[in-house]
Formats: structure tokens, C-alpha cells, sequence
């Protein structure tokens, strides 16, 4: 083995050192400056789903209509003294109006106190609200929300409260959450992580390495990421997403190294051998560990979500940097350090320090005493696991606006919209109706108006507008010939410019919806499943027409069925993947089946806990939120591809350990207990560092973040305990010679990928 290409990687890592530590420091400065700028740059998630009803929706409304909008967002008035009969809030109300029509982006307002508007004035009549519709892009609608912001600041008057909300004046408000979130987060966690990783070293040097290297990482990820903004966009999940995924990949990586070659010293060997010895082990393990991870997280490309896809990217670009600086800069910082890499021990750890490979201990009499009984165990803690999974298969999926988390002024509309209005103002349903035989006829219209009659009977909507209801109105009658002629009417004309294409062919037309209900709830699901299923083919039945449902909840509802149709897809594509590289690794087919299965039993109890704990409220009190009944869509998907990923390492680090001993004396029992004596202590202080880190985010304003880090925080911990410490020694006593069994026909055929950490 020391003339293995690994083995001598790492005797040119420790000749080259200086010129390998200097390279990475040029290389995290500069990703550190690249990445001041990320911030700054990061969009509203965008939870539209390619080729989707209501994208189609979206699409033809952009391309067909004159008069438009791509987003409906609010001024929202509010006093505690006047109402909107006095002038002084009438004359808030109209600099309001006025200054926000002549900005950039903006295609039309509709005052309170216009006669067009309808329903815009609380019943006290001390709030109302304008819309304004917005015209662009995302990203484009994110540039102007400080703009749109300072109109309704600088309409505020000390009798009357001015503020500007919607979805995108919300998720820019949460970009900013987001980063405190995080800083707070960090300054928790953090030091925390440092106090276990100084009790697993016994060392302040040894300690330390972990938490700098994960951070360096971390930076240069940001930095690739800053000059890929130049080419896509990262919406504000993305930071929160790369710095949890650094910590946990660096730190676990930055463990396995150390761990290694700590005891490669403690076996006397000279420190130049001792990092080719540890590049040839644990740095073979690091680099399998992260491909592994790589096919988890890749998978989440096969969604057809830019918010997926962008999650995605970030971590399929944090996963690499991490692996090559472990590979590379850790190996150089330990040839510099050598004997050193013990100094600055605490006293009464100073056994942990002299002795870190101790052939016997704590984990080696554990695991015996779990083999004595690998039945009872292993049944135990198969019930508990699937227990606590149970709950997943009531599982709802949606996304939350997260206004709440944010005290800006868009939050406080929110709040006041709610307190006075309707909730689904603020995100109305749109259904964009498309004659295939011409303009708008008579069959149409009729169409239109039983759809429009339907709703405005329905118990989840207050308002509903749309071409028949405004032709009712004015001319009494909905008629294709009344269409004609009611358009010189100048308040008919105008709202008719929104609802229907006419001078771009006339036939296409919108019906917009204002439910009683928040656009991000389950009633407002199964508001859109009642219009699709029921209310449109009732209405439409044999006409030439197609009919798409869009707006903020109908993507909700296209993006939750889109995870659940490649769910399948993603967990086929992982666990296939994984099970091919483990049996290489391993040589064994038992193994990586065994590794999948309580892979997934740890993710399904996590998932479990978290329906409970989210979904059905009862951690309500203790993590300070709201449920609003669902999960957030992308949580399943995101949370089992990184915690698959994790799950990977431990059970390579571990296994791999096993296998070295079983080559030497063919006993499974000894093999398993040298396997958990050499990696437990540093899996489970690897994992308590990442329950700690991921426990902090749990506790932060936004509750997808928080929901992200109560998953992770709950895996990793029944991962580390109840799979690593007791089903693996468990189930490899049962399976005794099997786990190592390979057909030998496919054993011949399959290539040799060696992965042995003996003392070579």
C-alpha cells in the first residue's frame, strides 16, 4: 500500500506543503471577497414548475394581454383616528396613488377610492388598500421593492400608516431575516461545536482545525457561487443551505483526517508517512464519502423547479470543495503542524490525547454486549424507528409565505391586511380561459359566467372578478355583441383592458379570484383542486376552449405534485447510485442493502417527527411558530438527499474500519468491535456537533429554515445513536461471513476500488 497512488499524493502533499497551504489561502481570500457580494444578490425563491398549469397560466397572460401584470402586491392604509371619508387620509391615500404610478415596473393602481375599485375599504373604514400591479421579472420586481417601499414611507403621515407588501416586498424583507437568522445561528452553534470538538481532541490546535477549515470551504463555495450569479440566479435559501451543508461536510471530513492521522502518530510513524498513511485510509474515505453525497444531492436536478434546481447547485458545488480541501490544504496544514497537532492539551483530557487509538474501550465492550443479543436489538430498534415514522403518511405538503417572520413594513401589511380583509387578497387566483375557435362567442361568455357564478357561491372566496361579471353590470347582459359596445364606456373600458385580450384577438380571458383564506394554507389547495376538478368541467364541458389555473397557491399545489411524481424518480436514482458504489467499495451485496435500509428508517423517523412537531403544531410553543398545516415542499426532497449523503459517511467511515480488521482475522464480532472502537467516538462527536449547529437553525425566524435544521438535527441524532451504535453491530452479527458475500461470477467482472485503512 505505500505505493499506492493515494500513499504517495500524500508524501507530495507533506514535500510541497508551503506551496499547497499558500495556494488555498490565495484561493479562500479571494473567495471570501467574490462572496461580500453574494448577499446582495440573492432573489425570491421561485416555486413555478416547468411546464405547469400555472406557468402556462402566467405565460399567456404575459404574451396575450395589452394591459397586465405579472404580480398583484398592496398599498396598505391604515389609522387609528381618521377613516377614508376625511381628506386628510384621502390626500394620503392619493400621493400614495400617485407617486407609486409614475415608478418603473409599475402597470397599474387601483385606489380605494377609484370608482372601479370594489372592496378595497374595511367596514370601520379606517383601512383599505390599493393594488398595484407590477410588471418584470422576479428579479426585476426584488430591484424595485426599495423603491415601491420608500413611495408608502414617505406617504406615512403621523395620522395615517402607508405600507407596501406582497410576495416579493415579503421574500426581499426574508433576505435579510435570512442572513440574521444565520449570523445568530452561527454565534450559537459555533462555539458549542468547538467545546465537543475540544473534548473529542483533548487538544485547542486539534480542535480548531475543523471549524477553520469547514469555514474556508465555506467561503470558497460562495465565491464559485458569486461568479455563477453572473450566469443564474440563488434565491435566499441558498446561504442558509451552503453554510449548514459546509459545517456538516467539513467538519466530519476535517474529523475523519485528523482522527487518522493522529493515530498514524501514535503509532510512531514519522510525520511525512503519517499524512501518506492517512491520505491512503481516511482520505479514501473522505473522497468515497462525497461522491456519495454527490449522487444524493444531484438527484434534486431531476425536479423541474428553479428553486429546486438552484438548491441543487449550491450543493453540488459546496460537496467538491469541501472533499479537495480535505484532500489537499489538511493534509499540507498537518505535515506543517506534525506533534503539534496535540499542543495546547487540556489536563484531564490528556489520556484521549496520549493514547487516541486505544484497542480497547467503552465502544468495544458496547458492541459486544449488543452482539449478545443482535435479535433483541435489532427488532427493538426496528419498531421504534417505524413508530416514529408513522406519523409521515399524513404528511401536506405546501410552502409558507413567512410573513410573519419578518416585522418590516410588508409584514405589517400582511398583518393588516389580515386583520381587516381578506387574506387571499394579497395573492389572488387566476384563470386564464382561451377560446380554440376565435374570439369570445356567446358559448364562451357562458362559460365564463358559470365559472364566475360558481365561485362567488363558494365558501372559501369573497371576490371574484371577470368579463361576464363587468358586461352584467354595465349593460345587464354578457352577450359577444354587448362586448363590443360596452368598451366605450371609460370605467367598463378600463377594467375590461385587464380581464379580457381584446385588441390582441379576443379570446383569451381572466377571472380573478380573491379567496377568504391566505394563499398558503391547505383550504386554499383544495380551493384550486375544487376549481380544477369540478367547477371548470362543469362549466366548460365540450367546448373548444382550455383553461389554466395559476397564481401563488395553484404553484403551491403544481409544485407538491410535481415532488410527489419524482419522489420516486429521486429516491430510485440515490439509492440505486449508492448501492452500486457501496457493493464496489465493499465487495459485498448484503452491505448496501443493509446501509439503505436503515438509512431509510432514520430519514423516515425524522420525517415522522417532523410532521408531528410542524405540521400538527405541537412544537408551536417551543420553536416560536405558526403551523400552517403543511411541510414545506422542497423540505422531503432537500432534507433526504443531504441526510442520505451524511447517513453515507458515517457508514463508510465505519464500515470501512470493519473491513479492515475482518481482512486480518476473518472474525466478524472482533472486526465490528475494533470497527466501533476506532470511529465511534468521532462519528458521535461528529454528530453531536452537527445536532447542535442544525439545532440552532431550528430555533431561527423563518420557519422553512427551521424545519430544515429540526429534520437534520433529529436524522443525525437517530443516526448516530439508535443506526450506528446499535442496528449495525446488531444486524453484521447476524449476517456473520454474509456481509462480505459476492457472487463470484460478478465479483470477477466488477472493478477492483480497494479501500482498506489497515496499518499499512
Amino acid at each position: 500500500m505505500s505505493g499506492s497512488s493515494f500513499y504517495r499524493f500524500g508524501l507530495f502533499l507533506a514535500r510541497y506543503r508551503w506551496p499547497v497551504v499558500i495556494g488555498w489561502l490565495v484561493l479562500i481570500g479571494i473567495g471570501f471577497g467574490l462572496a461580500s457580494s453574494f448577499h446582495d444578490q440573492l432573489s425570491s425563491p421561485n416555486f413555478a414548475t416547468t411546464g405547469s398549469e400555472s406557468e402556462q397560466a402566467g405565460e399567456i397572460l404575459n404574451e396575450r394581454f395589452a394591459s397586465t401584470f405579472t404580480e398583484q402586491t398592496l398599498l396598505v392604509f391604515d389609522s387609528d383616528t381618521l377613516t377614508v371619508d376625511d381628506p386628510a387620509y384621502q390626500a394620503a391615500i392619493d400621493a400614495a396613488v400617485a407617486d407609486m404610478s409614475a415608478q418603473d415596473g409599475v402597470a397599474v393602481v387601483i385606489s380605494p377610492l377609484s370608482p372601479e375599485a370594489a372592496g378595497q375599504v374595511s367596514e370601520d373604514g379606517q383601512a383599505a388598500y390599493a393594488v398595484v400591479g407590477l410588471t418584470g421579472t422576479v428579479d426585476d420586481r426584488l430591484d424595485q421593492v426599495d423603491t415601491y417601499a420608500a413611495v408608502a414611507e414617505s406617504a406615512t403621515t403621523g395620522e395615517v400608516a402607508v405600507m407596501y407588501t406582497g410576495q416579493t416586498a415579503i421574500s426581499h424583507e426574508l433576505i435579510d431575516v435570512a442572513q440574521q437568522d444565520l449570523q445568530r445561528a452561527e454565534s450559537v452553534g459555533l462555539p458549542i461545536a468547538l467545546l465537543i470538538l475540544l473534548i473529542a481532541f483533548g487538544s485547542l490546535v486539534a480542535a480548531g482545525m475543523p471549524v477553520l477549515a469547514a469555514l474556508g470551504g465555506i467561503g470558497v463555495t460562495f465565491g464559485i457561487l458569486t461568479v455563477a450569479t453572473q450566469f443564474t440566479s440563488f434565491n435566499l435559501l441558498i446561504e442558509n443551505v451552503v453554510v449548514m451543508i459546509g459545517l456538516a461536510l467539513g467538519i466530519d471530513y476535517v474529523l475523519f483526517i485528523v482522527t487518522r492521522f493522529r493515530e498514524e502518530l501514535g503509532h510512531g510513524r514519522p510525520v511525512d508517512r503519517a499524512v501518506g498513511f492517512t491520505v491512503a485510509t481516511a482520505g479514501k474515505t473522505v473522497l468515497f464519502s462525497g461522491v456519495t453525497v454527490l449522487i444524493s444531492v444531484s438527484g434534486m436536478l431531476i425536479v423541474r423547479s428553479p428553486t429546486f434546481q438552484q438548491i441543487a447547485i449550491g450543493m453540488v458545488a459546496v460537496v467538491p470543495v469541501m472533499v479537495l480541501l480535505s484532500l489537499t490544504l489538511l493534509p499540507a496544514v498537518l505535515s506543517i503542524l506534525g506533534q503539534r497537532v496535540n499542543r495546547l492539551t487540556l489536563p484531564f483530557l490528556r489520556g484521549s490525547v496520549e493514547n487516541p487509538d486505544a484497542e480497547t474501550g467503552f465502544w468495544a465492550r458496547w458492541s459486544r454486549a449488543v452482539m449478545r443479543r443482535p435479535v433483541v436489538w435489532t427488532v427493538g430498534t426496528a419498531i421504534l424507528l417505524i413508530a416514529l415514522t408513522l406519523p409521515l403518511a399524513a404528511i401536506s405538503l405546501g410552502i409558507s409565505l413567512d410573513a410573519g417572520a419578518t416585522d418590516g413594513p410588508a409584514g405589517q401589511g400582511v398583518e393588516t391586511l389580515n386583520e381587516n380583509f381578506s387574506p387571499g387578497q394579497l395573492s389572488p387566483i387566476q384563470i386564464v380561459y382561451t377560446s380554440e375557435d376565435g374570439a369570445l362567442d356567446d358559448a364562451d361568455l357562458d362559460a365564463i359566467a358559470a365559472i364566475s357564478t360558481e365561485l362567488a357561491g363558494h365558501p372559501a372566496v369573497s371576490q371574484v372578478s371577470s368579463v361576464t361579471l363587468v358586461l352584467d353590470e354595465f349593460a345587464g347582459d354578457h352577450s359577444s355583441a354587448t362586448l363590443a359596445t360596452v368598451g366605450t364606456d371609460p370605467e367598463a373600458a378600463f377594467l375590461l383592458g385587464f380581464l379580457v385580450n381584446g385588441s390582441n384577438g379576443g379570446d383569451v380571458a381572466r377571472i380573478t379570484v380573491s379567496p377568504t383564506i391566505a394563499p398558503d394554507t391547505p383550504e386554499a389547495y383544495e380551493l384550486i383542486d375544487d376549481i380544477r376538478d369540478e367547477i371548470i368541467p362543469g362549466a366548460t364541458t365540450g367546448a373548444p376552449t382550455a383553461v389554466y389555473v395559476g397564481g401563488f397557491s395553484a404553484e403551491i399545489v403544481d409544485i407538491s405534485d410535481e415532488v410527489l411524481t419524482k419522489l420516486p424518480l429521486v429516491f430510485g436514482f440515490v439509492l440505486g447510485l449508492s448501492f452500486i458504489l457501496l457493493m464496489l467499495i465493499f465487495r459485498s451485496l448484503l452491505i448496501p442493502l443493509k446501509a439503505i435500509i436503515m438509512n431509510l428508517l432514520s430519514v423516515g423517523a425524522a420525517y415522522g417527527l417532523l410532521v408531528l412537531v410542524f405540521q400538527e403544531g405541537y412544537g408551536e410553543a417551543l420553536f416560536g411558530f405558526e403551523s400552517t398545516g403543511t411541510i414545506q415542499v422542497d423540505l422531503p426532497l432537500f432534507t433526504f438527499a443531504l441526510l442520505f449523503g451524511l447517513s453515507m459517511d458515517y457508514e463508510v467511515f465505519l464500515l470501512s474500519r470493519i473491513k479492515e480488521e475482518w481482512e486480518k482475522t476473518g472474525d466478524t464480532n472482533e472486526a465490528v468491535a475494533y470497527g466501533l472502537e476506532h470511529t465511534a467516538r468521532t462519528i458521535t462527536s461528529a454528530a453531536a456537533i452537527m445536532v447542535v449547529v442544525f439545532t440552532a437553525f431550528a430555533f431561527t425566524s423563518m420557519i422553512e429554515v427551521q424545519q430544515i435544521g429540526f429534520a437534520l438535527a433529529v436524522a443525525i441524532l437517530i443516526d448516530a445513536t439508535l443506526i450506528r451504535i446499535l442496528l449495525v453491530p446488531a444486524t453484521m452479527r447476524l449476517m456473520g461471513h454474509w456481509n462480505w458475500w459476492l457472487p463470484t461470477w460478478l465479483d470477477r467482472r466488477l472493478p477492483e476500488i480497494p479501500l482498506s485503512e489497515g496499518s499499512l
